[in-house]
């Protein structure tokens, strides 16, 4: 099995963006998944569902959240064909598909629930639902890079507390340069520590047992690649606004689910 450094190391340099919806050719070579990694300001498919975002751990079945913001949760699991979406401006989309049982999930990775362990909880309702690691395929959106990402030392601190954090942090104590950046990179303006989210998130993917070929990080950072209004962080050093990025996945139920008449 690959390491954590080399998997990091093949993915960079970062990815060009586009101003279309972006896919993941993962998630497409699987033939029954319909997704989209969208622009900012661009709206999912009318009959998508997806719930108020906290930045908690919290799971929720689709219907739940159609008509959307029912309730809260960050991240939405779908198994009738339902299209679930999450929206980021800066945090980890992550779309999760099952081969075995063909159900799906989107699911809102900030730093914050990361460290709740919302990717660990949205696994464990495919593994409920008779999944296992082998069975899933799933790609990480656009979002804040290593580049662009920076922590203070406080923050630092409490994410190497966390349970579900491992050494080595993927990060540096100084920016990463991203050669492929159409504007300008977040300012330095404190001892800090530049955190790589995706990288964070594959770290934890890989620690419950998702093999490295199964996951897909598309490796754009919204910051300083992807369109304007992209970027939360980006929006408080510059004041050009921002718009929310949706990213939405569904599948096509024709495989009955454990227990199913």
């Amino acid at each position: 099995m690959q390491s954590l450094n080399e998997i990091i190391q093949q993915e960079m340099p970062m990815s060009l963006p586009s101003s279309a919806a972006q896919q993941s050719p993962l998630l497409l070579s699987l033939g029954w998944v319909r997704h989209g990694f969208l622009p900012a300001g661009q709206r999912p498919p009318d009959n998508t569902a997806y719930a108020l975002q906290r930045h908690t751990d919290t799971v929720c079945p689709a219907d739940s959240n159609f008509p959307p913001k029912q309730s809260v949760a960050d991240a939405l699991f779908s198994h009738h064909g339902q299209p679930v979406a999450i929206y980021t401006a800066d945090c980890l989309p992550v779309l999760i598909a099952s081969e075995k049982t063909h159900q799906v999930a989107a699911a809102h990775a900030g730093l914050k629930g990361t460290l709740a362990g919302i990717l660990q909880q949205t696994l464990s309702r495919f593994f409920a639902e008779g999944s296992a690691a082998s069975d899933l395929y799933i790609a990480i959106g656009p979002a804040i890079g290593p580049c662009c990402y920076e922590l203070g030392l406080p923050l630092f601190e409490e994410i190497k507390a966390c349970r579900y954090v491992r050494d080595p942090i993927p990060g540096a104590f100084h920016p990463a340069v991203n050669p492929l950046a159409r504007r300008p990179t977040a300012p330095v303006t404190q001892p800090a520590f530049w955190l790589d989210l995706p990288a964070l998130a594959t770290q934890m993917l890989l620690q419950e047992g998702i093999a490295a070929s199964r996951i897909d990080n598309l490796n754009q950072c919204t910051y300083c690649m992807a369109e304007p209004g992209a970027s939360y962080r980006r929006n408080t050093h510059t004041d050009e606004g921002y718009q929310l990025r949706f990213s939405w996945i569904a599948g096509e139920p024709s495989v009955p689910l454990p227990g199913a008449d």
